[in-house]
């Protein structure tokens, strides 16, 4: 393999394991903080339950892509800790919350106290992501491979409407998840949330692309630039279509076995958009993964080291949700 095409394997791998964390996760964030609703206690009950089996599964995909871009891409671990201190510390807050009190609801009798906690530890993880990728679309100030900003340099308008955004997208694929997997649907409050949620993301989530080009030059270029603005509106698009064919379902409480499935197909929509707005940056108009590569001999031994044990996480994560796909009516 030649020296160019080592970064970018690891660039797709690297990528593709923080999708799956999100995808698989973003329903368990969605639905904890869903958690927070007045509701009995029973469909409380119903939330964690689905939970139980899957969610320390779903952040295993976390903890391989902070261990791969750690070893493949040094410099950006670096810079972008430096960068993102605060939104870092919320996550990890968020992370630790939220495990000690799912572990505590199981056995306390006071459950409601510790599902209440899960969904504030819930939101604190979501809107630490949001912040840590708002952060990083806004741009990282870097001066000889250093992080040349200030510890609040994260904090911008755009960080702002994608922290909001997300966090309404996890709501929506939250709802798509109970609808799959539980007889949630028979609340009459789900489907109105569902398009009220939908719409807060749609909303924030259009301001922030209006005003990422004034923050980040990098998403101007690539809207205006062929080939890459052709995709871009395809893309963009498509996701339009699949956006509206949601609406219809849920409107008409139609086909509701794959409300989640074209949630999901949303995320990995969008999520294609931002790589192809950003490609080759690991940090938009600072760092290219070119840059930040460890050497070709240390992305060799990670590839044949821990490429075969990827294959392997993805295989149990399919088996256990294929096994926990069933309906659940059981509180927990």
């Amino acid at each position: 393999m030649t020296e160019s095409i080592l970064p970018i394997i690891w660039y797709f791998i690297i990528c593709g394991e923080l999708g799956l964390y999100i995808l698989l996760d973003g329903a368990n964030l969605g639905i904890g903080i869903l958690s927070l609703f007045p509701q009995k206690e029973e469909e409380r009950g119903i939330m964690m339950r689905l939970l139980g089996p899957i969610w320390n599964a779903n952040e295993t995909w976390l903890l391989v892509a902070a261990g791969s871009l750690f070893g493949a891409f040094p410099l950006v671990y670096a810079v972008g800790l430096n960068a993102l201190y605060i939104p870092a510390g919320v996550i990890l807050i968020g992370l630790a919350l939220r495990a000690v009190s799912f572990e505590f609801h199981a056995y306390a009798n006071n459950k409601r106290f510790w599902s209440g906690m899960f969904g504030v530890a819930s939101a604190i993880l979501v809107a630490g992501q949001g912040l840590a990728l708002g952060g990083l679309l806004s741009g990282v100030k870097v001066v000889d491979g250093k992080f040349a900003g200030s510890l609040f340099d994260f904090a911008t308008p755009v960080t702002f409407l994608i922290t909001i955004g997300i966090f309404f997208s996890y709501l929506v694929l939250g709802y798509a998840y109970l609808i799959r997997n539980s007889s949630y649907q028979n609340s009459n409050e789900t489907f109105p949330r569902i398009l009220i949620a939908a719409g807060g993301t749609f909303i924030a989530l259009l301001g922030a692309t209006f005003l990422l080009p004034e923050t980040n030059y990098v998403f101007f270029d690539r809207w205006t630039m062929s080939p890459t603005m052709y995709y871009l509106f395809a893309l963009a698009g498509v996701i339009g279509f699949v956006s509206v064919t949601l609406a219809y379902y849920v409107i008409k409480k139609i086909h509701l076995e794959r409300v989640y499935y074209l949630c999901l197909g949303i995320f990995v929509l969008g999520a294609l958009g931002m790589l192809i707005g950003t490609y080759p940056y690991l940090l938009p108009g600072s760092i290219t993964i070119f840059e930040a590569a460890s050497p070709d001999s240390t992305l060799s031994f990670m590839l044949w080291g821990i490429g075969p044990i990827l294959p392997i996480i993805l295989l149990y994560n399919f088996y256990l949700h294929k096994i926990f796909a069933r309906k659940t009516e059981g509180g927990y």
